[in-house]
């Protein structure tokens, strides 16, 4: 079984690490953490996935749930960088609705990033083109702002949305004739075009239990909108999306 949606676990891997500063000792967190999300992007049933959580940033090299980067600073909260992210695939008994299509492998993605803070305030996008062939190129813009700061808590609340070139939109939400012919017709032929994929918004809450103990969870909503959100593969357009971790800071 692969899963698709991991929004909550790059989330919470990133509640885990520590903000990016121009120069610093390294800080490593290591733990667990229990996601849970749509089987596949659009699916009606749900998946309890747990995965070893792992942070760590020197403010050069980072590490953050499924991603892993270089990061150079340029000044005014500004910094720019070199990506790598791990995907889940899709199989075909994820679900009755997808019988007949064929299975999306894991992949990697690499690409880049341009992230902002100012006091409260954040923002990123990112470009990632699947090392896959075939699999296409995802963007995702994301801010929001640290609603709550204490020693001891941390809420960030966060909105995105995610943009797929046609290989991409095609890979995820689009029908073949074969395997339109191989669900019984059941899937009509669907040839989605590039655009937005969906749009998300979360809130993660990070607790600080002593110096080197600390818990955090996420909890979101994301909707497929466009021409993915009316993929026959789909069954449900919104979804909702959570994690619950502990991790030990070194």
């Amino acid at each position: 079984m692969r899963y698709l949606h991991v929004a909550a676990a790059l989330t919470i891997g990133a509640a885990m690490a520590t903000p990016p500063r121009p120069a610093y000792p390294a800080e490593t967190s290591l733990g667990a953490q229990v996601n849970v999300m749509p089987k596949y992007d659009g699916a009606a049933s749900y998946r309890a996935l747990p995965l070893p959580l792992f942070a760590y940033d020197n403010g050069l090299f980072f590490v953050s749930g499924l991603s892993a980067g270089i990061r150079y600073p340029l000044g005014a909260g500004i910094s720019t960088g070199l990506i790598a992210q791990f995907d889940f695939g899709r199989d075909a008994d994820d679900s009755s609705r997808l019988t007949g299509t064929n299975d999306i492998s894991n992949t990697a993605r690499v690409g880049a990033f341009v992230d902002w803070r100012h006091g409260k305030w954040h923002a990123s996008l990112n470009a990632l083109q699947a090392t896959h062939s075939g699999y296409g190129l995802k963007v995702r813009l994301a801010g929001g702002f640290t609603a709550l700061a204490t020693p001891k808590n941390t809420v960030n609340l966060t909105v995105g949305a995610t943009f797929g070139n046609e290989d991409y939109m095609n890979t995820y939400f689009g029908v073949t004739g074969q395997e339109s012919l191989a669900s019984q017709s059941r899937l009509a032929g669907y040839s989605p075009s590039a655009g937005i994929k969906g749009v998300d918004a979360s809130v993660t809450w990070k607790h600080q239990l002593n110096p080197h103990w600390s818990t955090a969870a996420v909890l979101g909503v994301s909707s497929l909108v466009g021409d993915a959100a009316d993929s026959p593969v789909v069954e449900h357009k919104a979804a909702i999306f959570g994690s619950v971790g502990l991790a030990y800071r070194f």
